[in-house]
Protein backbone atom coordinates (compact mmCIF):
# COMPACT_ATOMS: atom_id res chain seq x y z
CA UNK A 1 0.00 0.00 0.00
CA UNK A 2 1.17 3.52 -0.74
CA UNK A 3 0.12 7.03 0.06
CA UNK A 4 1.26 9.30 -2.75
CA UNK A 5 2.00 12.91 -1.80
CA UNK A 6 3.36 15.87 -3.74
CA UNK A 7 6.50 16.69 -1.77
CA UNK A 8 9.14 15.17 0.48
CA UNK A 9 8.04 17.59 3.21
CA UNK A 10 4.48 16.20 3.02
CA UNK A 11 5.88 12.68 3.44
CA UNK A 12 7.89 13.70 6.52
CA UNK A 13 4.84 15.39 8.05
CA UNK A 14 2.46 12.51 7.35
CA UNK A 15 4.88 9.89 8.70
CA UNK A 16 4.66 11.70 12.04
CA UNK A 17 1.01 12.73 11.86
CA UNK A 18 -0.82 9.63 10.59
CA UNK A 19 0.22 7.23 13.40
CA UNK A 20 -1.16 9.75 15.90
CA UNK A 21 -4.47 9.90 14.01
CA UNK A 22 -4.86 6.15 13.47
CA UNK A 23 -3.36 3.18 15.30
CA UNK A 24 -4.13 0.98 12.28
CA UNK A 25 -2.20 3.28 9.91
CA UNK A 26 0.63 3.59 12.42
CA UNK A 27 1.03 -0.20 12.55
CA UNK A 28 0.99 -0.45 8.74
CA UNK A 29 3.71 2.21 8.45
CA UNK A 30 5.81 0.57 11.18
CA UNK A 31 5.50 -2.85 9.49
CA UNK A 32 6.35 -1.39 6.06
CA UNK A 33 2.96 -2.52 4.73
CA UNK A 34 2.23 1.15 3.95
CA UNK A 35 4.73 3.58 2.46
CA UNK A 36 4.43 7.30 1.92
CA UNK A 37 5.76 8.11 -1.52
CA UNK A 38 6.59 11.71 -2.55
CA UNK A 39 6.42 12.55 -6.25
CA UNK A 40 8.35 15.83 -6.35
CA UNK A 41 5.43 17.92 -7.58
CA UNK A 42 1.91 17.26 -8.85
CA UNK A 43 3.09 17.06 -12.46
CA UNK A 44 4.78 13.70 -11.74
CA UNK A 45 1.60 12.00 -10.52
CA UNK A 46 0.79 9.85 -13.56
CA UNK A 47 4.38 8.61 -13.83
CA UNK A 48 4.54 7.61 -10.14
CA UNK A 49 1.11 5.96 -10.19
CA UNK A 50 2.06 3.90 -13.24
CA UNK A 51 5.22 2.70 -11.45
CA UNK A 52 3.30 1.80 -8.30
CA UNK A 53 0.67 0.00 -10.38
CA UNK A 54 3.44 -2.04 -12.05
CA UNK A 55 4.64 -3.01 -8.56
CA UNK A 56 1.06 -4.13 -7.76
CA UNK A 57 0.82 -1.42 -5.13
CA UNK A 58 -2.61 -0.15 -4.05
CA UNK A 59 -2.39 3.64 -3.69
CA UNK A 60 -4.26 6.56 -2.23
CA UNK A 61 -3.24 10.06 -3.30
CA UNK A 62 -3.18 13.32 -1.33
CA UNK A 63 -3.04 16.40 -3.55
CA UNK A 64 -3.11 20.11 -2.88
CA UNK A 65 -6.43 21.63 -3.92
CA UNK A 66 -4.91 24.04 -6.44
CA UNK A 67 -4.54 24.19 -10.22
CA UNK A 68 -1.47 21.93 -10.24
CA UNK A 69 -3.15 19.28 -8.08
CA UNK A 70 -6.43 19.37 -10.02
CA UNK A 71 -4.65 19.20 -13.39
CA UNK A 72 -2.49 16.28 -12.22
CA UNK A 73 -5.60 14.44 -11.03
CA UNK A 74 -7.41 14.99 -14.33
CA UNK A 75 -4.42 13.74 -16.34
CA UNK A 76 -4.00 10.65 -14.15
CA UNK A 77 -7.74 9.99 -14.31
CA UNK A 78 -7.69 10.28 -18.10
CA UNK A 79 -4.75 7.83 -18.12
CA UNK A 80 -6.83 5.37 -16.05
CA UNK A 81 -4.46 5.54 -13.08
CA UNK A 82 -6.66 7.20 -10.45
CA UNK A 83 -10.28 7.66 -9.45
CA UNK A 84 -11.93 10.11 -7.12
CA UNK A 85 -12.33 7.26 -4.61
CA UNK A 86 -8.55 6.91 -4.20
CA UNK A 87 -7.69 10.60 -4.04
CA UNK A 88 -8.10 13.25 -1.35
CA UNK A 89 -7.61 16.97 -1.95
CA UNK A 90 -6.56 19.33 0.85
CA UNK A 91 -9.75 21.34 0.93
CA UNK A 92 -10.23 24.02 3.56
CA UNK A 93 -13.57 25.66 4.21
CA UNK A 94 -13.75 29.17 2.80
CA UNK A 95 -10.70 28.77 0.55
CA UNK A 96 -10.86 28.38 -3.23
CA UNK A 97 -7.37 26.79 -3.20
CA UNK A 98 -5.55 25.05 -0.36
CA UNK A 99 -2.28 23.26 0.25
CA UNK A 100 -1.34 20.68 2.88
CA UNK A 101 0.26 23.41 5.01
CA UNK A 102 -3.11 25.21 5.18
CA UNK A 103 -4.35 22.30 7.35
CA UNK A 104 -1.58 22.86 9.90
CA UNK A 105 -1.97 25.03 13.00
CA UNK A 106 0.24 28.11 12.62
CA UNK A 107 1.21 28.00 16.31
CA UNK A 108 3.13 24.75 15.65
CA UNK A 109 5.69 26.33 13.31
CA UNK A 110 5.57 30.16 13.50
CA UNK A 111 8.34 30.42 16.14
CA UNK A 112 10.66 28.16 14.11
CA UNK A 113 10.07 30.25 10.95
CA UNK A 114 10.81 33.44 12.89
CA UNK A 115 13.99 31.94 14.38
CA UNK A 116 15.31 30.45 11.12
CA UNK A 117 14.03 32.93 8.53
CA UNK A 118 13.50 36.15 10.47
CA UNK A 119 9.90 36.39 9.26
CA UNK A 120 6.98 36.90 11.63
CA UNK A 121 3.96 34.94 10.41
CA UNK A 122 1.77 36.62 13.03
CA UNK A 123 1.08 39.21 10.35
CA UNK A 124 -2.03 40.47 8.60
CA UNK A 125 -0.36 39.47 5.31
CA UNK A 126 -0.39 35.83 6.40
CA UNK A 127 -4.12 35.84 7.15
CA UNK A 128 -6.80 35.54 4.52
CA UNK A 129 -8.30 33.18 2.02
CA UNK A 130 -5.36 32.64 -0.34
CA UNK A 131 -3.49 29.35 -0.33
CA UNK A 132 -0.53 28.99 2.04
CA UNK A 133 2.29 29.61 -0.47
CA UNK A 134 0.68 32.83 -1.71
CA UNK A 135 0.21 34.14 1.83
CA UNK A 136 3.77 33.11 2.67
CA UNK A 137 5.15 35.00 -0.34
CA UNK A 138 3.16 38.13 0.53
CA UNK A 139 4.37 37.97 4.15
CA UNK A 140 8.02 37.46 3.22
CA UNK A 141 7.97 40.32 0.70
CA UNK A 142 6.15 42.65 3.10
CA UNK A 143 8.94 42.01 5.64
CA UNK A 144 11.69 42.66 3.08
CA UNK A 145 12.61 39.04 2.37
CA UNK A 146 12.59 37.22 -0.98
CA UNK A 147 10.76 33.93 -1.30
CA UNK A 148 12.66 31.97 -3.91
CA UNK A 149 11.54 28.37 -4.53
CA UNK A 150 14.49 27.14 -2.46
CA UNK A 151 13.45 29.29 0.50
CA UNK A 152 9.82 28.16 0.24
CA UNK A 153 11.09 24.56 0.31
CA UNK A 154 13.10 25.32 3.46
CA UNK A 155 9.99 26.78 5.11
CA UNK A 156 8.04 23.63 4.17
CA UNK A 157 10.77 21.54 5.84
CA UNK A 158 10.47 23.74 8.94
CA UNK A 159 6.71 23.04 8.99
CA UNK A 160 7.29 19.29 8.52
CA UNK A 161 9.93 19.23 11.26
CA UNK A 162 7.59 21.13 13.60
CA UNK A 163 4.85 18.57 12.92
CA UNK A 164 7.31 15.75 13.66
CA UNK A 165 8.05 17.33 17.04
CA UNK A 166 4.38 17.82 17.99
CA UNK A 167 2.08 15.71 15.80
CA UNK A 168 -0.77 15.56 18.31
CA UNK A 169 -1.39 19.32 18.12
CA UNK A 170 -0.41 19.94 14.52
CA UNK A 171 -3.74 20.13 12.73
CA UNK A 172 -5.77 23.33 12.61
CA UNK A 173 -9.10 22.24 14.15
CA UNK A 174 -11.03 24.38 11.64
CA UNK A 175 -9.15 23.19 8.54
CA UNK A 176 -8.46 19.51 9.18
CA UNK A 177 -11.54 17.88 7.59
CA UNK A 178 -9.72 16.69 4.48
CA UNK A 179 -7.00 15.10 6.63
CA UNK A 180 -9.66 13.34 8.73
CA UNK A 181 -11.18 11.95 5.54
CA UNK A 182 -7.74 10.96 4.27
CA UNK A 183 -7.31 8.86 7.42
CA UNK A 184 -10.70 7.20 6.83
CA UNK A 185 -9.82 6.46 3.20
CA UNK A 186 -6.44 4.95 4.13
CA UNK A 187 -8.03 2.79 6.83
CA UNK A 188 -10.58 1.52 4.26
CA UNK A 189 -7.77 0.80 1.81
CA UNK A 190 -5.87 -1.17 4.47
CA UNK A 191 -9.04 -3.10 5.38
CA UNK A 192 -9.22 -4.40 1.81
CA UNK A 193 -5.89 -6.22 2.31
CA UNK A 194 -6.10 -9.80 1.11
Amino acid sequence: FAIVVEGEEDAIALKALLPVLSEKIGKAIKNNALIIEPIGGAGNLSYKLSLLKNYLCVSHVLLDDDDAGRNAFQKAEKDGLISLANCTFTKCQGMSEAEFEDCIDLSIYKDAVLAEMGVNLDSAKFRGGSKWSQRLKATFEHQGKPLFNSIETKVKYIVADSISKNPKNSLDPFKKNSIDYLVSAIERMLSNEK
